[in-house]
């Protein structure tokens, strides 16, 4: 069973991962596999090619603040890191839920889930959810992140009442780790419950 979990910047979906983890999931996250092809080689040098050398630090690797500040302030560029990046994320991901065991499930945490229509792929789709300034605050205090930034991260995802809608299953998170845990354990009864283990509505994709 594939189960797509997305959510906003700042909203917790690694925690909620974890705490997936904890109950048996196994979790692919695309954010670690985003940096992880991003080693120096050939997508490497297409970033390059596409952004400029400022783009590559004195190391050799990518120079993540730089790309950001581009990518964040431009839409066009943004989608231009999207077209290179998402396909070979996507191989990834699904060579690493062909090697997940039989019967698993398998959660994989995907920030641009309905963008780029991995739920198409999902069973069920996991939404984390949380007040705007509490998530302006977790993105400060974890990123350093000036106010500024901050918003250009949040103006270029969903809207939480996207998120609302179009997923299967909300966890609300803006309490602290033991009202997430309750969540969770919510969450974790759907994704198990036979009678919503069917095909997703079609309904519940764009």
């Amino acid at each position: 069973m594939i189960v797509g979990l997305t959510g906003g910047i700042g909203s917790g979906k690694t925690t909620v991962a974890a705490l997936l983890a904890q109950k048996g999931a196994v979790v692919i996250d695309t954010d670690v596999i985003a940096r992880e092809i991003v080693a120096p080689g050939p997508l490497l040098e297409a970033l390059q090619a596409e952004f400029g050398p400022s783009v590559i630090g004195p190391d050799g690797r990518l120079d993540r603040p730089v790309l950001a500040r581009l990518i964040f302030s431009d839409e066009a560029q943004r989608a231009k890191l999207n077209a290179l990046t998402h396909p070979a994320i996507l191989k990834r991901v699904l060579s690493e839920i062909g090697a997940a065991p039989a019967g698993a499930i398998v959660v994989v945490v995907v920030p641009l889930l309905f963008e780029s229509r991995f739920e198409v792929n999902c069973d069920r789709v996991v939404a984390v959810v949380a007040a705007p300034e509490l998530r302006r605050q977790r993105i400060a205090e974890r990123d350093g992140l000036t106010g500024t930034e901050i918003e250009a991260r949040m103006r270029a995802q969903l809207p939480e009442s996207e998120f609302e809608q179009r997923a299967d299953i909300i966890v609300r998170n803006d309490g602290n780790l033991t009202a997430l845990g309750r969540e969770v354990d919510k969450a974790w009864e759907k994704i198990n419950d036979p009678e919503g283990q069917g095909p997703r509505p079609a309904t519940a994709r764009p």
